[in-house]
């Protein structure tokens, strides 16, 4: 017997920023990063890296479910900018965790856990469905604790 639980966490425009934020502390590639967060699953982002003189507008559309099979990953199809997206794998732009396979971006949640209670807590999540709305991801959460 254990316990089961579902939960519903709306993660703010703002926080998520912040958190991208701090995941790029140190990065040399990346100048900024600025999320925007709309309705049926789309992401808006402003990119500016010291490789490309220009600002990239990346638009992506996240899966609805989270990848739990090893290490849990957020999934996004990258609807434009494929080109620059391979690009910037090529040249590792990208901070670690984060990687391109053609035009789907995956986010490996595990790698960016600092200490051990967080993966201890990662491990109780047993699945995450994905949905937004204007300015909010929200992830509905089933745990479990045996």
């Amino acid at each position: 017997m254990g316990l089961t639980a579902d939960l519903s966490i709306p993660v703010p425009q703002y926080l998520i920023n912040e958190m991208i934020e701090a995941a790029l502390q140190g990065n040399k590639n990346i100048d900024s990063c600025q999320a925007s967060i709309h309705g049926q699953n789309r992401v808006s982002v402003n990119l500016k890296t010291a490789l490309w003189p220009w600002p990239l507008n990346l638009k992506l559309r996240l899966y609805r479910s989270a990848d739990f099979a090893n290490s849990p990953k957020v999934r996004a199809t990258l609807e434009n900018n494929v080109l620059l997206g391979k690009l910037g794998s090529f040249f590792k732009a990208l901070p670690d965790g984060i990687r391109l396979h053609g035009d789907q971006v995956v986010v490996d949640i595990g790698s960016f856990l600092r200490v051990p209670e967080q993966k201890r807590i990662l491990e109780l999540i047993k699945s995450v469905e994905i949905s937004t709305e204007e300015g909010k991801i929200i992830f509905d959460v089933k745990v479990r604790v045996d």
